[in-house]
């Protein structure tokens, strides 16, 4: 007995649940119990069989406590046999839950990592719903404190974040390492690299761990073990079909008229048939959610509201105080409003109103946090999403339209049409849709039926043709010639051992400070000229090449958000200076003031975010060319300036400079170089707010809470009376330290 393994299985169920209901509910519960959903309570048991399995039911209660299907009890097994185990499933299976439960029966430390920043805050979430006990520390960060009270530690982190943990490994027992979405680590790019980095370097630190492996629509997981080179342990693997949602298949044509075909042509035959609904348009009706996977350009240019106009007009405003809610706390992280035609008008913000969400890889990370947690709540009935949403977060829908097909990467499309279908405790049978175009309807097929494998080989372990900017890096990982104090391979801090980086610093600081104080911020506005050459000379210095105007122009406008933030200013103050920079607000109050017309005021050019280093990128602005200034996108600019924040200067800037200067400030004790280190990487030099920063909270917390807090230390934080008459959605950041 194999269970719901194959896809034309759950498909012809998914149709007779759909088309013939009355019949359907007469073998329910025996399909149920075939289908060992045993979190679903009250499915009946009128047979032999199925008293078997009811009997297998309680037998996993009694040995896990959890109403487990069979394939997260054999997870369980697995994973406590082996020392290495990596499997692969299908999205509905229900990994994340069987990862919380171990997380919560954890005695030491454990590391979760997953894909990005997204997946972070719905694991951080789930666990402090999960874990109320406040002396265990859960944390998006790695890092040393709350001692007084925690007595283990969890983090939730992005390979990125991850590499803090190597710089204070002696600090903490970790026995459990969770690798989720653990297929990104096949990227063909130094994602890849620098996910397999990571995995090694946990390895290398705490080799008496255990490692779990998790992947979605991947034929081989053993190869995971064999990239890393840890089959030499105790190593399982593991690949599970089972499916707990069925799915059907439409097509639609350039008339939006829709038709069911089916993926197996030798079962379902060739022929598609035409539907009788408009299942997007029922859904709406029906309370339903839908995921559109479009691009990102198609959301920066709002061509989706004219695509998908018909149904946005479905969608009417929601009258719940809730809604109110969610939109204040993204003006008030964002700036943005929600009055149309005027400055910082947020779109993304003005159709929550109206139960719409879009979500990108650009969206800030409290804005995402902010959007899923409505989403879960329900409020969501369309939601514009790119591929973040391929990267495991939890947001089911009922059904997902392909507006964007990308044949080239089956895995990321396998990964986006397990969205369809909520998986429910309710004693029935979950299905969902998956709508692409007519004219990919073949492709589609082709991508359902082709398996996914993994490459054995690390691109750590493949032999370079030629050298890039990163072979130094994955040179140090290979030959143990990696900082973990400063997140740098050993050539890239003998850069900054030389004459010239000195000078250079010596300069910054000398632009920075006068007569030993940090310089106010009008001063340096008036003249920036120095600063840019040589923060430009000293990343010059660490490439080892000049910069391409591109390249140039994004050091200066990350270099310029630096600064901004040294002077205290919120996220949201930043968006507000490079928008009212690129719509020449000021200009464009001058002349209304005189009655003068701002219609054919042009936008000036602003730098848009692009990775650095990239030898061929050419100055560019975000705004095409001839984009009036009253049209400037505030939205654009908030992406923008996360992307930056995020991307640029928290991943790569920040380690680059902070080790330069501090580096400066251990061979010279001058304390303005200590200063600026901490500038570089906190944002301040103040150690309270250092410490609140290192506890988690951001600009914005730290203008909310400063004042109620007592005192804070890596031992605990002790809060002032006061903290209480605090609301609790400010409280949000420091509510497991209450």
């Amino acid at each position: 007995m194999r269970g719901p393994v194959d896809g034309t299985d759950m498909e012809i169920l998914s149709y007779l649940a759909l088309y013939r209901p009355d019949e359907f509910e007469t073998y329910k519960d025996r399909v149920l119990n075939y289908m060992g959903v045993f979190y679903k309570k009250g499915v009946k048991r009128n047979s032999l069989k199925e008293v078997i399995f009811g009997q297998y039911r309680k037998y996993i209660w009694d040995t896990y406590d959890k109403y487990y299907t069979p394939v997260q009890a054999d997870i369980v097994k697995n994973i406590s046999n082996a020392n290495c185990f990596s499997f692969s499933a299908p999205t509905s299976t229900g990994k994340s839950f069987v990862f919380r439960n171990l997380i919560e029966k954890g005695v030491n430390d454990t590391v979760v990592v997953v894909p990005s920043r997204a997946l972070i805050n719905e694991y951080y979430l789930r666990l402090c719903e999960l874990m109320p006990d406040k002396s265990i520390n859960i944390l998006t960060f790695i890092d040393k404190i709350n001692t007084a009270r925690a007595r283990r530690n969890i983090f939730v982190v992005t390979p990125e974040r991850c590499r803090d943990l190597f710089k204070q490994k002696e600090d903490f027992n970790v026995d459990l390492f969770l690798f989720d979405e653990a297929q990104l680590s096949d990227e063909e790019s130094t994602r890849g690299l620098f996910y397999d980095s990571i995995v090694r370097r946990c390895y290398k630190a705490y080799p008496e761990a255990k490692f779990v492996f998790a992947h979605p629509f991947i034929n081989n997981p053993e190869a995971q073990l064999v990239k890393n080179h840890l089959v030499d342990k105790v190593a399982a693997a593991r690949l599970y079909e089972h499916k707990n949602v069925g799915q059907m298949y439409l097509c639609v044509d350039d008339n939006n008229v829709f038709y069911h075909f089916g993926i197996d042509k030798t079962i379902m035959g060739t022929r598609k048939m035409q539907c009788s609904f408009d299942p997007v348009e029922r859904c709406i009706k029906d309370g339903g959610s839908v995921l559109f996977y479009v691009s990102k350009s198609k959301i920066y240019n709002k061509g989706f509201l004219n695509e998908y106009g018909r149904y946005i007009d479905l969608c009417e405003e929601i009258d719940e105080d809730i809604i109110n809610y969610y939109i204040n706390e993204l003006k008030s992280f964002t700036g943005g409003d929600t009055i149309a035609n005027k400055d910082h008008y947020s779109q993304m913000i003005s159709l929550l109103k109206r139960g719409i969400v879009t979500h990108h890889g650009s969206l800030p990370l409290q804005s995402r946090s902010i959007m899923e947690q409505y989403t879960r709540d329900g409020f969501c009935k369309l939601c514009f999403a790119t591929s973040t949403l391929e990267q495991g977060i939890n947001m089911p829908f009922d059904i997902v339209v392909l507006d964007r097909f990308e044949a080239s990467k089956p895995l990321e499309m396998k990964n986006l049409i397990g969205r369809a279908g909520r998986s429910s405790e309710d004693v029935k049978f979950d299905y969902g849709y998956v709508i692409v175009s007519e004219s990919n309807m073949s492709k589609f097929r082709e991508i359902l039926k082709t398996p996914n494998v993994l490459d054995d080989v690390s691109v750590l372990d493949k032999h370079e043709e030629e050298r890039s900017d990163y072979s130094d890096f994955k040179d140090a990982i290979l030959n143990d010639a990696f900082s973990d104090q400063y997140n740098l391979t050993n050539n890239d801090l003998e850069k900054f051992s030389v004459e010239e980086s000195d000078d250079i610093i010596k300069r910054i600081m000398d632009a920075f400070y006068e007569n030993g104080r940090l310089i106010t911020f009008e001063e340096i506005n008036n003249d920036r000229s120095e600063i840019y050459y040589t923060f430009d000379r000293l990343y010059r210095l660490y490439l080892g090449r000049d910069l391409s105007d591109g390249e140039g122009n994004v050091l200066h406008t990350a270099v310029k958000i630096m600064l901004w933030r040294i002077y205290g200013n919120t996220f949201k103050k930043i968006c507000w200076y490079r928008y009212s920079y690129v719509s020449r607000s000021s200009d464009r109050k001058e002349l209304e003031r005189f009655g003068r017309k701002t219609d054919e005021l042009e936008a000036k050019f602003i730098t848009g975010y692009d990775d650095l280093p990239n030898k061929g990128l050419r100055a560019y602005s975000i705004f095409e060319k001839g984009t009036k200034a009253k049209d400037v996108d505030y939205d654009r600019i908030v992406y923008d300036t996360y992307d930056y924040i995020d991307k640029l200067i928290g991943f790569k800037l920040s380690d680059i400079f902070y080790a330069a200067f501090y580096l400066y400030y251990k061979k010279t004790n001058d304390e303005r170089a200590l200063s600026l280190a901490k500038y570089v990487k906190y944002g301040t030099d103040n150690e309270r707010y250092i410490w609140m920063i290192r506890y988690g909270m951001t600009f914005e917390d730290i203008e909310a809470l400063d004042e109620h807090i007592e005192s804070i230390n890596e031992r605990e934080i002790v809060f002032k009376q006061s903290i209480n008459g605090v609301p609790n959605d400010k409280k949000q950041s420091i509510i497991r330290y209450l």
